[in-house]
């Protein structure tokens, strides 16, 4: 009678013998890297060292020059540390408001812009926009809203390219604005 043909002990024997074979060679790997390498010895070449001659006198003092006093006079320390000037453009921009009502921002309207940050963050001053135009904490400043920049904390769903949602503490005042065309300038 012919031996049947086992392909499932076939197989687990491949595997097996697989398995001693990479055990073999992670241990060999493993001993190779234990052994610490030759230390080799090297040297750098240095320059010598400059030799100076110095002379003491027994002479009195130099009192300063004139023109070196001048000097020191005109020397003061700075008053305030200079910061590189801050990037400001102009842009025409489709300006709305919206208050944090449901009717402005949904039923689940809880007072929190996308950023994360309290609607009276920075006294209740600030805009959305949308992220590709102006991206998050970006300052602006809208003429007839604030004469201060306000950061941009939140974005919307119908705000998309140029246009901005200027946030109202009441809905009142949001509809007051309507809707501008305003020469918004941004800082960066």
């Amino acid at each position: 009678m012919p031996k049947k043909f086992n392909k499932t002990s076939r197989l687990v024997r491949f595997a097996r013998s697989l398995l001693a074979i990479v055990a073999a060679g992670s241990l060999i790997l493993f001993v190779g890297a234990a052994r610490p390498a030759k230390p080799r010895k090297f040297s750098i070449p240095t320059m010598p060292r400059p030799t100076r001659t110095v002379a003491f006198s027994q002479k009195a003092p130099v009192a300063p020059l004139a023109a070196d006093a001048e000097l020191l006079q005109d020397a003061r320390p700075a008053a305030a540390v200079l910061q590189p000037a801050k990037k400001h453009r102009v842009v025409k921009m489709e300006v709305t408001a919206y208050c944090a009502c449901t009717k402005c921002c949904g039923p689940n309207a809880q007072g929190i812009t996308a950023s994360g940050l309290h609607v009276s963050h920075n006294g209740g001053k600030f805009v959305a926009a949308d992220n590709d135009v102006l991206a998050m904490y970006t300052k602006v400043v809208v003429p007839g809203y604030d004469s201060q920049p306000v950061p941009v904390i939140d974005r919307g769903g119908a705000i998309k390219g140029y246009k901005l949602d200027l946030y109202f503490p009441t809905h009142e005042e949001a509809l007051q604005w309507g809707r501008q065309l305003v020469d918004v300038t941004v800082i960066e």
